[in-house]
């Protein structure tokens, strides 16, 4: 009986002792824990306070959240504090650093095969039938203030406005068709990333649209001008078009078949130029950025030809053109893509071309309310080369750029575009006499008054699917109602 309690007794001491001894050592990793996590934290806090806030996404491509402007309204229903919280997180010290360091992190145990998809957002297939047009043809060259929807049947003009020159691509038993062929890719937010040939390309995909609102804008437009200026539209694939592999087609929608819809809606005097059945030519060509969603100005250049040839003005030949080359370019799908690291590894070459009467054209920069600014050079570079290579066309979009050319021909182009446009009018200093840029987004002036008193006699509207059946298109009938009747001075001196 004494022997059991003894037992009993060392038992219990035993378990104290180890209960004891767990407690000191919780205690102890509770001390260390403290004497490392408050220097970290301290150190944090400091380093969020002190240093430098960053103010730009060389990423994202996006200015970051400015810090918010106090009032009495804003700080009593919220609007301030929550202002401040979201510049607070959004402008970290270094964030583009800190993003690419997670990235890697992140692409260092990523894993991707042929049958797997990593998708974010809500992804949809596309249904493959025909695209369904919710408006009807107008003929606003008989009545000025029409509307592009209801006023007349689809099939009354639909022959006149089809494109003149349809052109279909060569049959080529070597060229490449990567729409049939199966590729290693990853999703996020509806961009694709795909491996094709040993680089990484991004693609965005297309749901489709109706175009309503650019049908409706150039049908208006065309009756608002003189049967005398010439009118096209020249509509640029986005790179799905032609680089979606086979085992995701389902996700993105047929653009030539929106193309052409779209053409046999516009008026008679508005010439379609189809540039999707020309670059299909050329996949195998760099006609298309992989970490950028832009075209590559090679692109550009084959779709200028194009509208050169439709135009019937002279345009020269690419070896013709000095090229130059930006090395490292990584573009916007980095970002697109959900900061995808195989995109920030496999960098490109961006080469753009400079025509041979270059140095005999001036190019002047002017405000969106066509105030002259400055003349200064088309070819710049903006900021880092490596990730702003397609600023190298005249640097932005908000802003009037003309190009005063040695041609004499009389003819004056005026290219409406969104930033695909950018590309292209540089390929026409050989063709036009003048040049007159505007983007669809930032332009203060009517556009109607605009072409009339500059005596326009060319009309180029130029963009990419997304902007042609999106909401970018909304902003062109705008242009042509806005402040109407205003005499426009152009404010060049040449003595600036």
């Amino acid at each position: 009986m004494e022997n059991k309690t003894n037992r009993n007794s060392n038992v219990q001491k035993k378990k104290s002792y180890n209960s004891y001894k767990r407690s000191s050592i919780r205690k102890f990793s509770s001390m260390i824990s403290l004497v490392i996590l408050i220097p970290v934290f301290g150190l944090a806090a400091i380093f969020l306070l002190v240093f430098p806030r960053s103010d730009e996404s060389m990423i994202e491509k996006r200015k970051l959240t400015s810090f918010p402007e106090f009032t009495f309204e804003n700080y009593f229903n919220g609007k301030f504090t929550n202002g401040i919280n979201q510049w607070y997180t959004d402008t970290v010290p270094f964030r583009d650093d800190f993003k690419n360091m997670g990235n890697s992190f992140k692409g260092a145990f990523g894993i991707t095969t042929d049958d797997t998809i990593n998708a974010v957002g809500n992804l949809k297939k596309v249904e493959k039938n025909k695209p369904k047009s919710q408006t009807n043809k107008t003929d606003s060259s008989k009545t000025e203030n029409s509307s592009a929807q209801g006023s007349r049947s689809e099939n009354s003009t639909a022959e006149s406005s089809k494109p003149v020159e349809e052109s279909k691509p060569e049959e080529n038993s070597s060229q490449k068709d990567y729409t049939k062929e199966d590729a290693e890719y990853t999703v996020e937010n509806g961009v694709i990333v795909v491996k094709q040939d040993g680089h990484y390309r991004g693609l965005e995909l297309f749901g489709g649209g109706t175009g309503n609102s650019y049908v409706e804008a150039l049908n208006t437009l065309r009756g608002k001008l003189d049967n005398k200026i010439k009118m096209y539209s020249m509509i640029a694939p986005l790179a799905s078009e032609y680089y979606t592999p086979a085992n995701y087609t389902d996700y993105t929608a047929n653009q030539k078949e929106y193309f052409d819809d779209l053409a046999s809606r516009l008026d008679k005097g508005i010439t379609s130029i189809d540039i999707d059945s020309v670059l299909a030519k050329h996949v195998e060509e760099p006609i298309y950025c992989r970490t950028d969603h832009h075209w590559m100005p090679l692109g550009a250049y084959y779709a200028a030809q194009e509208f050169a040839k439709t135009a019937g003005v002279d345009f020269k030949d690419l070896s013709t053109f000095k090229s130059e080359t930006i090395s490292g370019f990584v573009g916007t799908m980095y970002a697109f893509s959900g900061g995808d690291i195989n995109i920030k590894n496999d960098p490109e070459d961006f080469t753009y071309y400079i025509p041979d009467n270059y140095s005999k054209c001036k190019t002047d920069f002017y405000n969106t309310s066509f105030q002259f600014d400055y003349t200064g050079t088309y070819f710049k570079q903006v900021g880092d080369p490596q990730s702003n290579a397609y600023l190298t066309f005249f640097g932005g979009d908000e802003q009037i750029v003309k190009i005063r050319t040695n041609v004499k021909n009389g003819r004056k182009l005026i290219v409406i575009k969104d930033s695909y446009g950018n590309a292209e009018p540089g390929y026409y200093m050989n063709s036009f006499e003048e040049i007159y840029i505007v983007d669809m987004r930032y332009f203060n002036l009517n556009l109607v008054d605009f072409i009339n008193q500059m005596k326009i006699t060319d009309v180029l509207f130029t963009m990419v699917t997304y902007s042609a059946f999106g909401g970018n298109a909304d902003n062109l009938m705008t242009l042509i109602e806005q402040n109407p009747g205003q005499t426009i001075v152009d404010g060049y001196n040449p003595e600036d």
